[in-house]
């Protein structure tokens, strides 16, 4: 399982309402501090489908059911904002919804909840609304959104609730390099071992690498390396490893941005000045994904396509 194949797949996934609630548990240390995490990981990671790849004109339900809102059933999932998918099919899903991880096994009629649990707590074994996913290797990481911070669990496919390592850690939001916000999406560049961060209320992607734990801004209100400096409401993010770029949807700018990892260039990718529903304009983009071929593909939420 740690050897296999992860697809990341967030085509058009849909941005959930941010809880305004506040964490009880503000004042409580993390159980591993920003810098003292010295495990180097690495994942394997795979593009979102093959370039031959056939589309059924309907879809499936392979996972939940339309009565899963406010249940805690294994068979349930309640608000997912996330997934991954191996190399067999199995799904591990964000329930945001339920504050839990699930692993879904292919063909399967009900989840294991693999990290987390249904109780909004912050404790390093509990999880307060997950947004997204990564895998790195024997390590799950999950964007643990109403507590500010991103967790590392141990991968596996096992019922249970197992202590989470905590990265980027301070039970508050904020604007430092130590803190984070509404990190709905991530993505990691396995072959320069970093994880990118797409920090929503922050309106700034950072780059987290994993080897040290240290944190830079790509783009963003402080510390940029772009020249364009700016970025209103970041979501969708992903890495196009063959050709070595970062891609962003700028979502209230109706964008989408490309930046090459040798140059820090910053590219507009798709996406003229205001929103439209022309091929050349987006409305309201979310997500992103590039496959095999280095196509691009853009969830244009406002227009309710995928181009």
């Amino acid at each position: 399982m740690a050897d296999s194949a992860i697809l990341v797949c967030i085509m058009g996934l849909i941005l959930l309402p941010i809880m305004a609630s506040s964490s009880n548990k503000a004042d409580e240390q993390c159980t591993t501090k920003f810098t003292e995490t010295t495990t180097i990981l690495k994942i394997w990671v795979d593009r979102l489908c093959a370039a031959n790849a056939t589309w059924n004109s309907q879809g499936v339900t392979v996972a939940g059911s339309s009565v899963g809102e406010n249940s805690l059933s294994s068979s349930h999932i309640n608000s997912p904002n996330d997934l991954l998918i191996n190399i067999s099919g199995n799904l591990f899903i964000a329930d945001f919804g339920n504050n839990r991880v699930v692993y879904w096994p292919v063909n399967g009629t009900e989840g294991r909840m693999i990290a987390g649990k249904a109780i909004i707590v912050s404790w390093s074994n509990l999880l307060r609304q997950p947004a997204a996913l990564a895998i790195w290797k024997n390590q799950l990481y999950v964007s643990d959104l109403s507590n500010y911070r991103i967790l590392a669990f141990p991968l596996s496919t096992n019922e249970g609730s197992p202590d989470g390592i905590a990265i980027v850690c301070h039970y508050s939001a904020g604007a430092s390099l130590n803190q984070i916000d509404s990190v709905y999406y991530m993505s990691i560049d396995k072959t320069r071992q970093l994880f990118y961060l797409s920090g929503f209320r922050n309106n700034r992607i950072l780059k987290l690498n994993i080897t040290d734990n240290t944190v830079n801004t790509v783009i963003g209100i402080e510390g940029s390396d772009s020249e364009h400096g700016s970025i209103n409401l970041p979501l969708g993010i992903t890495v196009d490893e063959k050709n070595g770029s970062l891609y962003v949807v700028d979502s209230l700018n109706n964008g989408v941005l490309k930046f090459d990892f040798n140059s820090i260039q910053e590219i507009i990718v798709t996406g003229d000045t205001g929103s439209g529903s022309n091929f050349s304009q987006l409305d309201s983009p979310s997500g992103v994904a590039v496959d095999i071929s280095s196509n691009v593909y853009i969830a244009d939420s406002g227009n309710h396509r995928t181009v």
